[in-house]
């Protein structure tokens, strides 16, 4: 009796061990990337000893070559294109949980390029025979150009940034006697808009 009992309290220690709570890991690569706002795919590798599930955000249009696994795994996050003007960011969340209901996270950020886009507007109407001013509002999410083959025609400014501006277009004398279109376009990395002006002969 006495020996077993020995022996019990020997093998105490190892059998505590094996009941303590520890704390599950897990670990991805990339956390950061980022794609052009055409769309993209990335592939995050999963590093882990436990079972672990893949979590997309409520709205998020990503999909996800697989939504849980065991061990060190291969995920491919896909981002379908975006027609948004600003840049946006894909979160999605890994995570692996033990036996007694402890769990570990970690986030993949993938960030993706704005849609470029610019815009003009103007309410000016017929410019006279003898030239004038016209204004116009550019709107874009990244630098423009304006460009105008009418001879004599400036843009100022012409070129700009993100944001709103107003540019102020000089219009010449008409050399003809007839009535004449003035078109300028004004053009982002891809993406362009045009600007018709009437001018009276």
């Amino acid at each position: 009796m006495k020996k077993a009992f020995l022996i019990l309290l020997a093998a105490l220690p190892l059998i505590c061990a094996c009941s303590e709570t520890f704390s599950p890991t897990i670990q991805i690569t990339p956390s950061l990337s980022s794609i052009p706002y055409s769309g993209g795919s990335v592939d995050v590798k999963i590093m882990t000893d436990l079972p672990w599930k893949v979590v997309l955000e409520d709205g998020c249009n990503a999909t996800v070559s697989k939504t849980n696994g065991a061990g060190d795994d291969m995920v491919t996050i896909t981002v379908p294109a975006t027609d948004n003007w600003t840049t946006s960011c894909v979160k999605v969340q890994f995570y692996c949980r033990s036996n007694n209901n402890n769990y570990s996270s970690k986030y993949a950020y993938i960030t993706q390029g704005y849609k470029p886009h610019v815009s003009v507007s103007s309410e000016a109407g017929t410019i006279p025979a003898e030239g004038g001013m016209a204004e116009a509002i550019v709107t874009a999410n990244g630098p423009w150009q304006a460009k105008c083959n009418t001879a004599g025609v400036t843009v100022q400014p012409a070129s700009g940034i993100t944001g709103n501006e107003t540019v102020s277009i000089f219009i010449p004398a008409n050399p003809t006697n007839a009535a004449r279109k003035i078109t300028i376009e004004f053009t982002i990395d891809g993406d362009s808009d045009t600007l018709v002006l009437n001018q009276a002969g």
